[in-house]
């Protein structure tokens, strides 16, 4: 008897494992530095408590360097290095997270998903009207 309450475990064991794994692997799959689609700027992002944030890690010589499109005056100066364009995302789904998302090139804050493609690249997406209307971009892998 003992033996088959062994053989149990060790299968039920075996079969969360297989279920769990690929949840398991997609988060770490989201942390790293990504090169926005123009090209301008990389986000690094990192896990934040039991969500994920993305600051801007470096930008591209010649883009804006300080928050110029931000809607209140007193932050337009502020430097866009290391400012906060993912906020807060939680996991939704497999390989997807849902938070917030800064746009520094309008100022704008957006329902943001973030949705991995594959080890090299994830598109970002920002909605408005419960997500009735998204625009997104596939941001590539730089770390």
């Amino acid at each position: 008897m003992q033996l088959i309450t062994r053989d149990l475990f060790a299968v039920a064991f075996a079969l969360a494992l297989i279920v769990f794994a690929p949840f398991i692997a997609v988060a770490a799959e989201a942390t790293g530095e990504w090169l926005i689609e123009d090209g301008d700027a990389r986000v690094r992002i990192v896990p934040c408590g039991g969500e994920l944030c993305g600051n801007v890690a470096w930008i591209k010589e010649g883009a804006p360097t300080v928050d110029v499109n931000n809607p209140d005056p007193a932050k337009r100066s502020r430097p866009l290095l290391g400012s906060a364009v993912l906020l807060g995302l939680k996991p939704s789904g497999a390989g997807e997270w849902t938070g917030s998302l800064y746009d520094a090139e309008n100022g704008r804050t957006y329902v943001g998903k973030l949705t991995i493609i594959d080890e090299r690249h994830v598109k970002v997406a920002g909605c408005v009207l419960g997500g009735l209307i998204c625009e997104s971009q596939t941001w590539s892998r730089t770390k």
